[in-house]
């Protein structure tokens, strides 16, 4: 009995999860983050496609911690990177519809 535990046990841990990437490569040009109390929804464009990701608050900290890791682990490894966000956030500049006249 013993063995069958420990064979189903085994045969669990050798499960084979799939994903299916995208081939593509995208430059991310704008990214849109709103939130919550129960989720943080970010919209990421690279040129006219947009991808859109929920998290919980608690994954969406969990993905900023990975995130924080990973750009220090670079910084060690290459050098350190000086950026800030923009003063002000540009939004999509409205065009008149309509007829001119």
């Amino acid at each position: 009995m013993r063995l069958r535990v420990k064979n189903k046990i085994m045969e669990e841990e050798q499960k084979v999860i799939k994903v299916n990437l995208d081939p593509i490569l995208y430059a991310v040009n704008n990214v849109n983050i709103s939130f919550s109390e129960e989720e943080f929804v970010f919209i990421i464009f690279s040129g006219n496609q947009a991808r859109q990701f929920l998290f919980s608050p608690k994954h969406a900290k969990r993905f900023f911690l990975l995130l924080e890791k990973q750009l220090a682990e670079y910084e060690k490894r290459f050098s350190k990177l000086e950026t800030k966000l923009p003063d002000k956030m540009e939004t999509g500049k409205e065009e008149p519809m309509g007829f001119k006249k």
